[in-house]
């Protein structure tokens, strides 16, 4: 399917539609309010106390209270955010299972895995949440402190190592991409999500991590990691003395990520409506804002629609990307 064609498919249904899935949802506002008061299943892919699960953890109270209905947060970890997609895509469309994840498992795995269980297709997206960015950081006794000494380094080692929390991803892809415009022997080492990498870089056991932002704050602030680099356009407003990856020359590594929230195609739409409109709410919050901004997340709510359209971006974007770098995808 064309980009085009995939945009107005999106756009299909009624014009005054709140939501714009990408696919129609056909179910009747009846049969979502016989299920009004089941609780809210809110799937996250990853671990407890990782980005994507502060993110669920903040939203959820407030949106729990606008709406008067349970919101549940599971956390259904493995295979880098797939299992729980996977999930969704089973799981029944009636209002009440939804999955909060990082954008880049919608956009770009379908780039870089070989076999994938799910599609784009097979998802309505219900809003958007935030945006975020990676941070590149280094133990805190690295014989190096800034990128540049990091590269001198990796060149002369030959035996360098990056670690990330996931395959496939952004974290990957900052790391590959720096690899090939320094022409370095730069292996990616993969862990079982955030905290886990969190660990490994603080233990010296990888030389280099690129995650989000939010799983290394404390441990900067401690003194046991050094953040090198991120990778905003312009200087993080959380991190203004740190340099970004494109100042320091890498114009291409820029991953301004997001995070969002979606339901399996088919989903009644003022089921959607109901939680897009509760995660407006909630991020209005001044707690919820707070908690965000302590661990480097922006608020940033777009309805279904605008959702729809950025994740349509951020695939063609992977697509270029992978041809770019010669990525052989993931079996």
């Amino acid at each position: 399917m064309s980009r085009r064609s995939f945009l107005m498919k999106m756009g299909a249904g009624v014009a005054a539609a709140r939501v714009t899935g990408f696919g129609v949802a056909m179910s009747s506002a009846g049969s979502v309010g016989a299920q009004s008061r089941k609780p809210i299943t809110l799937m996250v892919g990853f671990p407890p106390g990782g980005g994507p699960d502060l993110v669920a953890r903040a939203v959820a109270e407030p949106a729990r209270r606008d709406l008067g209905q349970a919101i549940v947060i599971e956390n259904r970890i493995g295979a880098s955010g797939r299992i729980a997609l996977d999930w969704l895509r089973k799981a029944e469309g009636n209002g009440s299972n939804f999955v909060l994840t990082p954008a880049s498992m919608l956009t770009a795995y379908p780039q870089v895995y070989k076999r994938l269980s799910y599609s784009l297709a097979e998802f309505a997206p219900v809003c958007k949440l935030c945006r975020y960015h990676l941070s590149v950081v280094a133990p805190a006794n690295a014989p190096y402190s800034t990128l540049q000494e990091f590269v001198a380094w990796a060149r002369s080692s030959k035996e360098a190592t990056f670690g990330v929390p996931g395959q496939g991803n952004a974290t990957e892809f900052t790391g590959r991409l720096l690899a090939q415009a320094e022409n370095l022997s730069l292996e990616p080492i993969s862990y079982r999500g955030g905290p886990q990498l969190t660990q490994a870089v603080t233990a010296g056991e990888v030389n280099v991590a690129v995650n989000l932002s939010s799983n290394f704050i404390e441990l900067i602030k401690a003194g046991r990691l050094k953040v090198l680099a991120v990778t905003t356009a312009a200087r993080s407003p959380f991190s203004p003395d740190v340099p970004t990856l494109v100042e320091l020359g890498y114009p291409d590594i820029v991953f301004e990520e997001f995070i969002g929230i979606v339901a399996r195609n088919g989903t009644p739409e003022p089921g959607i409506v109901r939680l897009q409109d509760a995660m407006q709410a909630a991020l209005q919050d001044a707690t919820v804002r707070d908690t965000l901004s302590r661990s480097e997340y922006l608020p940033d709510f777009k309805p279904a629609r605008l959702l729809g359209a950025d994740l349509v971006a951020s695939s063609e974007r992977w697509k270029a990307l992978v041809r770019k770098i010669g990525f052989k995808p993931i079996e």
